[in-house]
This record gives structure tokens, sequence and C-alpha cells, in this order.
């Protein structure tokens, strides 16, 4: 029966069960737990408890092994996805000669079987108006991740627009190559973290060691003592949950990020934007959420930035935000709805574009609204080039955010990290009392 629950759960994450390799999986840890006993003179009801704690553990590390192989070939597909997708579009334009171009890719697996399927549903259904749209959410839903869906926005977006795409499509190529490289690089780290955990739990039970070495010297049978072999039965299973939390906390997913809730984020600008803080309270609230309103700002704006250069490319500077609102981000409409009022009062005055999410400390956006002005008197050049700039800015700035981010999400482990030398302590703790006593009692 056990069998077949941890074949059923291996199977969920694309593992195939064998009965051959797990016999000798489970046979290996329990000659280590042997072994382990044998090192710290266990006795044989310590050592039953050992192996059966070992053997109980190891399901759970297997089924943490098949994760981690699914979230990297999830990773790896979806990579390998986003950007012959970007250059097949580049070519042609066409969101359903792209997909097929893709799928020539993937021979099998589930990144095939969605692809197939997305395709099947453009080509075969008729009573939908934004078939590819509806289309491209199969993808989504599978591989749920913000990249691939600003990626499919912009392709739908630009089918529908028109224009020359080129240099927007190498902006994204550049940004699928820094989230690629950030996953990389934490992939990584997370494998030196659990290296350094592993080398902890190590050392801490070398040190352990230490007291019946010096035991022994004395002529003293410490480990044989029943509360000695308790506490080391202890320490080790207490050694074996923390390598676990460590190893469930560093087997994530690197292709899941929910796409925000855009609706909710504008709703809160609103909120920010109408409302004076009084009380202690308040103004600490208030300070929280425009934090995370001006991050959701930040990731948003270049992609809005994109689009609004494919609609100038044959439409003035205010007939083009215009007709971004409808499809804008819905953290940016409230600002751009601001923004679309002010230049129907003062269509040539500067006020309306340096008022935008003028509340906010987003420099970036603020010299892009400055540019975007220059741009509707006349005077800003080659107005393709400058958002290209503004839009490299915005990415390597979020690319320095999301870095931090991963690098704090790997600190977290530090206290996992400490937790061996902890239980290693209460260990020593004990053995050092039942030396004293059994030293004294012998003199």
């Amino acid at each position: 029966m056990k069998e077949r629950v941890l074949s059923d759960e291996l199977k969920k994450y694309g593992h195939v069960f064998s009965v051959k390799r797990s016999g000798a999986l489970y046979a290996m840890v329990f000659a280590g737990m042997i072994a382990l006993g044998r090192v710290f003179s266990l006795g044989v009801i310590s050592q039953i408890v050992l192996c059966i704690a070992g053997l109980a553990f190891l399901p759970f590390f297997m089924i943490n092994s098949a994760k981690n192989e699914r979230h990297q070939r999830r990773f790896s597909d979806l990579n390998i996805y986003m950007e012959q997708f970007l250059y097949s579009f580049m070519k042609t334009g066409k969101i359903l000669s792209s997909l097929e171009d893709v799928m020539q890719l993937f021979e099998s697996g589930q990144m095939h079987d969605t692809l197939e399927k997305a395709r099947e549903f453009i080509l075969h259904t008729y009573d939908d108006v934004s078939v590819e749209e509806e289309g491209l959410k199969i993808i989504e839903e599978a591989y749920p991740n913000d990249m691939l869906h600003i990626l499919h926005h912009f392709a739908l977006q630009t089918e529908n627009l028109g224009g020359e795409y080129g240099e927007s499509v190498r902006l994204l190529l550049e940004a699928r190559r820094m989230w690629a490289d950030r996953v990389y690089e934490l992939q990584q780290e997370k494998k030196k973290k659990r290296r350094d955990i592993f080398l902890s739990i190590a050392v801490s039970l070398l040190l352990c060691l230490m007291i019946y070495l010096l035991s022994a010297n004395l002529d003293l049978d410490l480990a044989a003592m029943p509360i000695a072999q308790a506490v080391t039965v202890g320490v080790l299973i207490m050694d074996f949950f923390i390598f676990y939390r460590a190893d469930v906390s560093l087997t994530s997913g690197y292709v899941e990020s929910v796409h925000s809730d855009g609706e909710h984020y504008a709703k809160e600008y609103e909120k920010l934007r109408d409302e004076t803080p009084k009380k202690p309270w308040e103004k600490l609230n208030h300070r929280v959420m425009k934090k995370y309103v001006t991050k959701e700002i930040e990731k948003e704006f270049p992609y809005w930035l994109m689009q609004l250069s494919l609609l100038m490319q044959t439409e003035n500077v205010q007939v083009s935000l215009y007709k971004s609102y409808d499809s804008a981000p819905e953290v940016l409409k409230p600002a751009l709805k601001e923004l679309i009022d002010g230049l129907k009062y003062a269509p040539d005055s500067v006020e309306p574009y340096i008022s935008f999410l003028r509340d906010y400390t987003l420099p970036e956006i603020h010299s892009a609204m400055k540019m975007l002005y220059s741009i509707s008197e006349g005077s800003g050049g080659d107005a393709r080039a400058q958002i290209a700039d503004i839009i490299r800015r915005n990415q390597r700035l979020m690319d320095r955010s999301e870095r931090m981010k991963n690098e704090d999400a790997v600190a977290g482990m530090y206290g996992l990290f400490l937790a061996p030398q902890i239980t290693a302590g209460i260990k020593l703790c004990v053995d050092m009392l039942l030396l004293l006593a059994v030293y004294m009692g012998g003199v």
C-alpha cells in the first residue's frame, strides 16, 4: 500500500517508480543507519529506532528529489519556449505560426502537449473573438509565470497593432536572458546552501564524538549509558529533520510566479492618492502599501512603454496615450487616465506629463514622461531609440531588485545552517554532565 502511495506521488512529478531502484535505496539507507549507529556505539534498541527513522524519512527525500527534477525540467522547457517563440515571432509577426515553429523543438512531454492543446484550440475554435488570447492562456495556466504573461500580452498587442516591433522583441529577449540568468544563479546558490547545511550537520556530529573519545581515555563507557543513547538518537533524528526541512525549502519552483492582481493594485493606488493618513498606524500602513504599489508600477511600466512605442509609429504621442489605455496594465490606468484628462485641457503643457505618478519616487519613469513630452513637441529626436533606452534602464533596475529578493530568500536558510550546531550543543551539554557525574562517582 505504501509503495503504491509513493509511486502515485512520484508519478505526479514525472518520475517513474522502480521497485528495484527503490529497494536499492532502502538497502543503502539501512546500511547507512547501521554504520552511523556503530559510530555512536548505539545499542540494539537504539539502533532499531534509528533505522526506522532513517527509512521513514527516505520516501520524503525521494519525493523532494522528483519535485526538483520536475522544476528543473519545467524551467528548461519554458526558457526554450520563450526564446524560440520570440525569435519566430520576430520573423513572422504571427502567433500561430510561432507556436507551430516552437512545437518542433518538443517531441513529447508536458510542453509539447500544452502547445498542441493551445494550437488545436486556436485552429478549431470559431465562436470566440479572442481565440488566440484564450489559446495562449492554456500555456499560461500550465506555466504560470509573469515573464510568459508579458511576452504573450506583447505578441497579442503587436499582432493587433502592427508596426515595427523588432526592437521591442530584442528588449524582451534581453529580459528573458536576465530572468534565465537569475534562475541559474539561484539554482547554484541553493545547491551551495544544501551542501553547507549537510556539512554543518556532519561537523556538529563529529564534535559530539569528541566527548566519547575523551570518556574512552578515562576508561568510561559513556556511550553505553541509556540517557546518552536516547539523546544521541534524538539528535540524529533532529538532524534528519533539519536536512529534510532544508531540502523542502530549497526544492522550490523556478517557473511559478502568479501574475499579480492588477485591479487590486489599481484600487490601492486610488486609495493612496485620496487618503490623508493621520494616525501613526495609518501612516505605517500607507508607507507599506505604497512600497508594494511602487514595485508593481516598476514591473509593468516598461511593457506598457513597448506597447506605446508601437502605437507611436502611426500616431502622435497624445493619440497613442489615449489608445494605449484599454490594454494598459491595471495599476497604471488611474494615473494614465489623469494624464489623458490633463492633456484634454492643456494639450501643449508639460504639466500633465510631469504630474504622472508624481507622488512616487520613480526617476526612470519621470524621465520617460519628460521624453514623451519632448517627442510630442517635435524636439525628441529618435523616439524609438529613446524609448528603448528607457526600457533597458528599467529592466536593469528590475533585474537588480529581483536578484536582491533571491538573495534574501536564500539568506533565510541561515537558521537551518545553525540548527545542527544547537542540537549538537544540547548533546554536548548532556554528555559533559554525564561524564562529570560518572567521573565524580568513580572518584
